[in-house]
């Protein structure tokens, strides 16, 4: 089949339909659970209302992280202007790969800050007076939790601007040209799929922090350092796949 530039845009198109498809099924249902924990809250304190507005505001703000990531980068796949015939196939895999890298990534880190937010508002209600560190310690987690998101969108961007154009790469083969398609649609799988457990877990792990922060409040350094080790160790899944996302753009020849 002859190679035209229609097939560089239809990749683009379903690169950002992915990209910020995924993304929203768990941005939606993850600020809409911090709103149902925080209302409920009102209910049982409704002298900390304002506290738990303020939370709420906050936490779905961060957990919405994920979802601007996605939509930054399907309007780079809409009108970024990539669709030049000489990408061929390389770029038409490179930009299919990013949308996937980035709806994926964000499902992790979404479903993880928006736990902790709503155990956060959950731990105010019982805790209101020290509603300025369960608040605190939530931004932490999220921010933490987070991180993973980032690594997807560094990965994303890296398919959009750093994969060679195929006309650029002297005496390729059809077979070369399969490889590397593939490894970029690998490099973006690895990624997405890799956030989704630590996104999960350091989540996991903010939100029973905060949890205890609620009943527990003078072990506050206790709880902070063990979620911070929590955290740490869970991440490391997530810098492998990042690894392997570089090792599937850059060294596959």
């Amino acid at each position: 089949m002859e190679f035209t530039v229609e097939i560089i845009r239809v990749a683009a198109y379903m690169g950002a339909a992915l990209s910020v498809g995924i993304a929203s099924i768990t941005c939606g249902t993850g600020v809409g659970y911090i709103a149902g924990i925080a209302s409920r809250g009102m209910m049982h304190q409704p002298e900390s209302r304002d506290s738990l507005f303020r939370t709420m505001f906050i936490g779905q703000a961060v957990t919405e992280t994920g979802g601007i990531f996605s939509l930054v980068i399907s309007l780079l796949l809409l009108f970024g202007g990539f669709d030049v015939v000489e990408g061929g196939w390389l770029r038409a895999a490179a930009l299919l790969a990013a949308g996937l890298a980035m709806g994926l990534g964000s499902l992790g880190p979404v479903i993880g800050t928006s736990y902790a937010g709503g155990e956060a508002c959950d731990s105010i209600c019982r805790m209101p007076k020290y509603n300025l560190t369960i608040t605190g310690n939530m931004l932490i987690g999220q921010a933490l939790a987070q991180t993973s998101s980032i690594f997807a969108l560094l990965v994303s961007l890296l398919l959009l601007y750093s994969t060679p154009l195929q006309a650029s790469i002297p005496n390729i083969t059809a077979g070369g040209i399969l490889i590397r398609s593939f490894a970029y649609l690998g490099a973006g799988l690895a990624i997405g799929i890799g956030t989704i457990g630590p996104g999960i877990g350091i989540g996991n792990v903010a939100g029973k922090a905060s949890r205890m922060m609620g009943r527990f409040p003078r072990q506050r350094t206790y709880i902070m350092r063990t979620m911070f080790l929590g955290a740490a160790v869970s991440q490391s899944t997530a810098i492998y796949a990042l690894i392997i996302s570089f090792l599937l753009i850059f060294a596959v020849k």
